[in-house]
C-alpha cells in the first residue's frame, strides 16, 4: 500500500492548523476535526491536543467545548483560564462569555480525512467476496499493541490446533486512532508482518472489521486487498448496524444488518463470554467460511491466532517500554 504522504505528516498538519486560531478567538474540538475532513475525529483531536509537545506556541488553550465550556488543558485548567483572559477572553463559571461571537472556523488546511475516504471508496471496489466453501491449512492471526507512537505487531500462524510460528515487528506510527480509519494506522505494521513471514497463511484473522464498515473496507478488507490473501475481520465491538435478534448462549449467532444489508455476524464465541465478537468477511472469502474458521479457533472469546498475536505483541511492548 502506498500510504499518502499526508498520513505520515498528520500530526504536524494538525498542529499547524491549531496555530491558525487567532489571539482572542477560540474554536472547538469538533470544528478542528471537521477542518481535517471528518467530525468523527473529535476524540482524536482531544488526544493530540493533550499530547501537544509545544503548548502556547501551538495554542491548544484556545480549543474549548462545543457549548463554550473551557474543557481541559495539559498545563491545568487554571492556566488555561489565565491564558485566555490575557488574550481578552472573559470566563465566567468555567464558560467562555460570548462564545458564539468569537468562535473561529475559517481554517485553511488539507482535509486529509476527506481524501482518505475517497481512497477507501476506490479500495472497496477491489474487495471480492466468494461463495465457495473454504478449509484453510495455515491460519494466521494479527494484532498490534502500542506504546505512544511505537507499534508492536505480531503474526501468529496456526496449523490445525497448534501454533507453528510467531513473528513480531516494530514500527513508528504517526497517524492517530480514528474510528473507521484504522487501516491508515495499522496497515503498515500488518503488511510488514506478512512480508517478513517465511510462510504465507491461507487466511488471516484480523483484530478489526472486514466489510462491516461504512465504506465496506475495514482493516481486514484493506489488508486482504493489499496482500491478496483471504482475510476475516474479528472485532470486539460493533462499529455499526443492528442485530436481527438477541445473541444468547443458546442462539450464539445473529446477523448484523446495516441499511437492511447483511454485513457480518455477532457471535457469542465462548460459554464464558458475556458479549459477542463481530465477524465479517474481509476479502476473497465467504460469509459462511469466515464464521466457520472463527468458530473452529474460538476456545476463548477471541480466536486463538488473534489471541496469541495479542499476547505476543503486548509482551514485546512491555519488555521494550
Amino acid at each position: 500500500m502506498s500510504i499518502p504522504e499526508t498520513v505520515h505528516r498528520f500530526k504536524d498538519i494538525f498542529y499547524e492548523t491549531v496555530k491558525q486560531i487567532p489571539t482572542g478567538r477560540v474554536t472547538t474540538y469538533g470544528t478542528l476535526a471537521q477542518a481535517l475532513g471528518d467530525k468523527i475525529a473529535s476524540r482524536a483531536v482531544g488526544k493530540m491536543l493533550n499530547e501537544n509537545p509545544r503548548p502556547i506556541e501551538v495554542p491548544c488553550h484556545r480549543v474549548v467545548m462545543s457549548n463554550g465550556d473551557i474543557g481541559g488543558f495539559g498545563l491545568g485548567v487554571e492556566k488555561k483560564k489565565e491564558l485566555l483572559r490575557e488574550e481578552g477572553i472573559n470566563i465566567e463559571e468555567g464558560r467562555v462569555v460570548g462564545f458564539e461571537d468569537i468562535i473561529f472556523k475559517d481554517f485553511e488546511t488539507e482535509p486529509i480525512l476527506t481524501q482518505l475516504r475517497t481512497e477507501q471508496d476506490r479500495a472497496s471496489k477491489k474487495v471480492q467476496l466468494v461463495e465457495d466453501s473454504f478449509i484453510p491449512d495455515i491460519v494466521g492471526g494479527v494484532d498490534v499493541s502500542y506504546s505512544g507512537d511505537k507499534a508492536y505487531g505480531s503474526l501468529s500462524l496456526w496449523d490445525d490446533d497448534e501454533e507453528i510460528s510467531n513473528i513480531v515487528v516494530e514500527e513508528e506510527i504517526s497517524f492517530p486512532y480514528i474510528p473507521t480509519y484504522l487501516a491508515y494506522r495499522e496497515l503498515p505494521v500488518l503488511m510488514k508482518l506478512v512480508e517478513r513471514s517465511d510462510m504465507s497463511p491461507d487466511v488471516i484473522l484480523v483484530d478489526g472489521n472486514g466489510i462491516l464498515h461504512p465504506n465496506r473496507i475495514g482493516l481486514a478488507s484493506h489488508l486482504g486487498v493489499e496482500v491478496g490473501i483471504p482475510t476475516v475481520g474479528v472485532a470486539k465491538s460493533k462499529l455499526l448496524g443492528r442485530l436481527d435478534g438477541e445473541v444468547t448462549h443458546e442462539e450464539s449467532v445473529k446477523q448484523v444488518l446495516y441499511d437492511d444489508e447483511m454485513l457480518g455476524y455477532a457471535y457469542l464465541s465462548s460459554s464464558r463470554a458475556k458479549n459477542p465478537i463481530y465477524v465479517s468477511p474481509g476479502h476473497k472469502i465467504s460469509f459462511e467460511a469466515s464464521l466457520d474458521i472463527v468458530k473452529k479457533y474460538s476456545e476463548y472469546k477471541i480466536p486463538h491466532p488473534i489471541r496469541n498475536a495479542h499476547i505476543t505483541a503486548t509482551n514485546r511492548r512491555k519488555s521494550h517500554g
